[in-house]
């Protein structure tokens, strides 16, 4: 005999998710890079977060890429940067974790 409502999860036990899966697409060419600076806050990248950067990317007008200037990495929006650079590659994903909202 079954008495009760049915749990609202039921048939869904097996179902994970795997970060990987969704998150890297190449993973051979895919780094993972942490931000140092707050730098790049007004494009809601923070001290902290983690980008996931897809190297094998075509680079296409307007994407948000890793590249290199003066011996340093930057962030920049490929129809912003006006200089010749090397890109590392296309910023696919942002890991923030979300600070000072504590229960």
């Amino acid at each position: 005999m079954q008495t009760g409502f049915p749990s609202p999860a039921q048939g869904y036990e097996d179902n994970t998710i795997d970060l990987n899966t969704l998150l890297i697409k190449h993973p051979t060419a895919t780094v993972f890079m942490t931000i140092d600076t707050d730098r790049y806050r007004k494009i809601g990248i923070y001290k902290d977060d983690v980008l996931i950067i897809d190297r094998s990317l075509p680079v296409k007008y307007g994407d948000y890429v890793v590249f290199e200037q003066d011996g340093e990495f930057r962030i920049g929006r490929t129809d912003f940067i006006k200089t010749e650079v090397v890109i590392t590659g296309v910023i696919k994903h942002v890991i923030h974790t979300v600070k000072g909202s504590y229960i």
